[in-house]
């Protein structure tokens, strides 16, 4: 008997399992992409990485892009592929550029290599598709591991996309000697953590949702703030409410969001605020006041203070590496609460329209729709 096919609260949840593996083929899997960006260590203008990407996949880089700079000692900024052809290929000079879509059929994407051809640069890319046009395209592709994901919300994807840019740069950096086998090994040691503790995030996020269902099920705006990793969880985290929820989300640094968007706050809008890892005294108090203007207000935090309006998360033993975790719960949440209210189809009116913005390349339905039989059939199902 066929097996129904796994939803995005599956994916969210056997993420844990699959970033695991990849932890333990970690040499293996971004060999690849470490060969490319060994033999880009002499060029001049660097030392640089520039990411392209752009919705969950840019999100990804933000998450890890801390923790790829200091690893790798270098710069590296995330782009997405209309800002990187319009201005951003020219600073930083002659960075290493990985391109990268999950699906392998985003049109941008595809338009970014081309624009690498076009200017004879070398054309890198990551994706979970080998058989897609981004393969196709680019001089050099590689699969970061995400396994079988049949859904169009991305989460697994998401989550073993931010460990295997970790990864990358510490097997970049020991290549090109900026770190030696020790510190190599703590920074395995440190992601393997995160790992763990993304396992922990889940039951908080489950505890969580069952406590605040009437809050979150209401369709209330929502805001998210986060700093460092924690921005690029927020980026997620209000695209995953916008994609599953349908509600008006958006994301902002702490010092951001106190600088005019908390002045909409009323009461019923969700509040999600990031504590940093160390606990911040600053969010604390900017989570404090929310939660006096709306109950839906909360601040997610390793260091409690015994408020109520505070939801404990698991701390990481590298503070970069928080992402990982964070990026969990609000998968959990999204999908639980979508799958709770059924919010899942968009309006009827923009349905009417649906294709004509054209944002993926022929042939993406027919391997969506391949991705879930196989989903549906197969013994590499994401349910746990």
């Amino acid at each position: 008997m066929k097996s129904q096919t796994p939803t995005m609260l599956d994916y969210a949840r056997s993420a844990q399992n699959r970033m695991a593996e990849n932890l333990g083929r970690s040499a293996e899997l971004t060999c690849w992409l470490v060969d490319s960006y060994a033999a880009t260590l002499r060029r001049s203008g660097g030392p640089a990485v520039r990411i392209v990407a752009s919705g969950s996949s840019r999100h990804a880089a933000d998450c890890a892009r801390d923790f790829m700079a200091r690893t790798l000692g270098e710069q590296v900024c995330v782009v997405t592929p209309e800002r990187f052809m319009a201005f951003d290929h020219n600073y930083p000079a002659n960075a290493f550029n990985v391109v990268v879509s999950q699906s392998g059929y985003s049109t941008n994407v595809l338009a970014a290599l081309d624009f690498l051809h076009d200017g004879g640069q070398p054309a890198v890319a990551l994706t979970a598709n080998l058989g897609s046009p981004v393969a196709d395209r680019a001089d050099v592709a590689v699969d970061y591991g995400c396994g079988l994901e049949a859904v169009d919300f991305v989460t697994q994807g998401m989550l073993t996309l931010v460990e295997f840019l970790m990864l990358f740069s510490l097997y970049g950096a020991e290549a090109a000697g900026t770190i030696g086998q020790r510190s190599l090994m703590e920074g395995l040691a440190s992601v393997e953590d995160a790992v763990a503790a993304h396992g922990a995030c889940l039951p908080a996020a489950d505890a969580f949702v069952e406590r605040h269902m009437g809050d979150l099920s209401r369709r209330s705006p929502a805001l998210v703030v986060g700093n460092g990793p924690a921005w690029g969880v927020a980026e997620e985290a209000a695209l995953k409410f916008q994609e599953t929820l349908k509600i008006a989300a958006a994301p902002f640094e702490g010092e951001e969001f106190v600088h005019g968007p908390e002045m909409q706050v009323a009461p019923g809008h969700l509040v999600f605020i990031q504590d940093d890892p160390a606990g911040s005294p600053r969010l604390a108090r900017c989570a404090r006041v929310m939660a006096q203007v709306t109950p839906s207000a909360w601040l997610l935090t390793a260091c409690p203070a015994g408020e109520p309006y505070e939801v404990r998360l698991p701390s990481c033993a590298d503070p970069l590496c928080t992402a990982i975790p964070n990026l969990g719960f609000f998968q959990v949440v999204a999908a639980t609460v979508a799958q709770a209210t059924d919010s899942w189809d968009i309006h009827p009116f923009l349905a009417a329209h649906e294709g004509e913005l054209g944002s993926k390349a022929p042939g993406y339905d027919e391997a969506v729709a391949e991705l879930e039989r196989r989903a549906s059939t197969s013994a590499d199902t994401a349910r746990p």
